[in-house]
């Protein structure tokens, strides 16, 4: 039972060749519905590690790493396909790069591991739904590009609450050390 989680993340890490399979052969209503598929195994699987107590370390490395490749492969294929302009898929490429490296950093300077907070959460669920609704419906290059950048700026905005919480949570740590 412990690893049923793992299993599940497992199998969203196969569904990512299958998803790209159907949105670069342009059958996008498969696609839609791979991606909201894998999507929902992500809620069910992080569900099931707490429920079963079966959090592990794989899973704490696979199932971030699942998501993002799913939401990577859709943002590429997206821009290959026509259907997206550069700069958006650039910015929410950056926006990762930063918070990966700002995570590396802290964990590795300071022993401080980010974890994820509600506006990340909510930030990366409102990306996945713009997403799915993007490829579902096959909609057009212009609401595709409105619909990303409104999820694009709550990516932003959610790097920024990342930043500010990890600010502060050193300041709190190098005041504990004085105090010590």
């Amino acid at each position: 039972m412990k690893h049923i989680p793992n299993i599940i993340t497992l199998t969203r890490l196969c569904l990512i060749p299958v998803f790209c399979y159907f949105l670069w052969n342009e059958n996008d209503f498969a696609a839609g519905l791979v991606f909201i598929v894998a999507a929902l195994s992500d809620v069910v699987d992080g569900y099931l590690a707490r429920k079963l107590n079966a959090i592990s370390n794989f899973g704490k490395l696979a199932d971030p790493f699942a998501d993002k490749l799913m939401q990577i492969s859709a943002i590429v294929l997206l821009f290959l396909l026509g259907r997206l302009k550069a700069w958006i898929m650039i910015m929410l490429f950056i926006k990762d790069f930063i918070l990966v490296i700002g995570g590396l950093l802290y964990k590795l300077i300071y022993n401080f591991t980010v974890s994820s907070k509600w506006f990340g959460k909510r930030s990366a669920l409102i990306l996945n739904v713009i997403i799915a609704v993007c490829i579902l419906f096959s909609l057009s290059m212009n609401i595709t590009n409105m619909l990303m950048m409104i999820a694009m700026a709550l990516q932003i905005t959610s790097l920024i609450g990342y930043a500010v919480l990890s600010l502060k949570e050193l300041k709190k740590m190098k005041n504990q050390k004085k105090e010590a």
